[in-house]
C-alpha cells in the first residue's frame, strides 16, 4: 500500500478543493451555466492550476477520490479478486462524511449532464489500468495480463452503474462494490 508525499497530499488538497467548488456552483447553477474561472474563485487557486490539475471541466467530475484510494489500498495478489476486495474495503473504511457527501455530489452532476457521461471513459480507463497494472504479476504471460485488464475494467465500469442516493451509507454502497468485484471476476449473469 503506498502512502502519500507531501507533494502528492497537496496535489490532492488542490483537486478536492477544485471538485468541491465545482460541485457546489454546478449543483446551483448547472454545468453549462458554470465558468472555470467560477470554480477556480471558489477554490482559491487560479485558473491555469485549475486546467493543469484537470484539463477541462469535464474532468473535474471524473476524478475519482474514491477509485484513487482504492488503487493506493490494492496490493499484488496471487488471488486478484481478493485483492481488490480487500482495497475497495479499505477505501470504503477511510471515507469521512464530507469525501461521502463529495462523490454524492459528484455522482449528482454526472447523472445531471449526459454529456458528462460520455467523457468519462478515459478516466476510468486510468484507474482500470493501474489497478491491472497493480494486479499482474511481472511474468504473467500476455493472456494473463489480458485477462487481468478485462477484469479491472469490468469492475470499474461497474463501480460506476451502482446506484447512491441521498440515504446510502457508505457501509452499503460497499457491500454492492464487493460484488460488483465478484461479478466483473466471474461474470454478470452468474449467480453469485
Amino acid at each position: 500500500m503506498e502512502t502519500l508525499t507531501t507533494r502528492a497530499a497537496k496535489d490532492l488538497r488542490t483537486r478536492l478543493a477544485i471538485q468541491e467548488a465545482a460541485i457546489a456552483l454546478c449543483l446551483d447553477q448547472g454545468f453549462a451555466a458554470t465558468s472555470t474561472r467560477a470554480i477556480a474563485d471558489r477554490a482559491g487557486v487560479s485558473e491555469r492550476t485549475l486546467f493543469r490539475t484537470f484539463g477541462t471541466k469535464a474532468a473535474i467530475f471524473w476524478y475519482d477520490a474514491f477509485l484513487s484510494r482504492v488503487v493506493r489500498a490494492l496490493a499484488p495478489d496471487p488471488d486478484p479478486v481478493a485483492a481488490l476486495v480487500e482495497a475497495v474495503r479499505t477505501a470504503i473504511s477511510t471515507i469521512t462524511p464530507e469525501q461521502w457527501a463529495l462523490e454524492l455530489g459528484r455522482r449528482a452532476v454526472i447523472i445531471g449532464e449526459p454529456d458528462l457521461i460520455a467523457t468519462g471513459t478515459q478516466e476510468l480507463n486510468t484507474g482500470a489500468t493501474q489497478i491491472a497494472a497493480i494486479l499482474t504479476p511481472p511474468l504473467a504471460s500476455p493472456a494473463r495480463a489480458f485477462d487481468l485488464l478485462l477484469f479491472a475494467r469490468f469492475a470499474v465500469a461497474g463501480f460506476g452503474v451502482v446506484p447512491v442516493h441521498a440515504d446510502t451509507t457508505p457501509g452499503e454502497w460497499g457491500a454492492e462494490l464487493e460484488k460488483v468485484v465478484h461479478k466483473a471476476a466471474h461474470g454478470a449473469l452468474e449467480r453469485s
